[in-house]
């Protein structure tokens, strides 16, 4: 939950307490009538609000759906064949790495030719700001990126997200990723 929507929660509960303190304390008929009036309808507009929240936190993203977009994750073989696909449609964070079974990644590399130079948990693509990005996890052989149209690759950061674009090639260890 976002922090307006917990804010939004905490002024209806507060309401609601304000409301049963007015009805079991104040005496006067028209003091509780106007109290309890006045507290249950900003609580109930504060409920709305939260409601809308929740609803537009709940609703699926949508991101990979334009033809510009990233989709799909490729394994590339030595002659740049394709020996693997991932479909990355409607996901925020992806893990890279070979599970040996105590590990959690998404893409899993494991029964690759490549696996040997990949860690359990090599890297990490995030998106964010309607961009994927993609950060070193500390790994052995670490992680490198072909930009789209360039030569040579270069070292992807543990510390410094690195922005990855359709057609750029990301190698772990010596697995090379084509992004598509």
């Amino acid at each position: 939950m976002n922090k307006k929507a917990a804010l939004d929660m905490a002024i209806v509960i507060s309401c609601i307490t304000g409301m049963v303190l007015s009805y079991v304390y104040l005496e006067n008929v028209l003091q509780k009538q106007v109290s309890l009036t006045l507290l249950g309808a900003v609580g109930a507009g504060f409920l709305i609000l939260w409601f809308a929240d929740y609803a537009r936190y709940r609703r699926p993203r949508e991101h990979g759906t334009g033809k510009t977009e990233i989709s799909q994750i490729l394994l590339l073989g030595e002659d740049n064949n394709i020996t693997d696909t991932w479909d990355i449609y409607r996901k925020t964070s992806i893990v890279f790495g070979r599970d040996e079974g105590e590990n959690q990644v998404d893409i899993n590399l494991k029964n690759t030719d490549y696996a040997g130079t990949v860690d359990g948990e090599h890297a990490v693509m995030n998106y964010s700001g309607g961009s994927w990005y993609i950060e070193d996890l500390d790994s052995e052989n670490g992680t490198r990126i072909q930009r789209n149209g360039e030569d040579k690759p270069y070292r992807v950061s543990s510390r410094e997200p690195c922005k990855v674009e359709k057609g750029d090639i990301i190698y772990l260890g010596l697995a090379p990723l084509k992004i598509r």
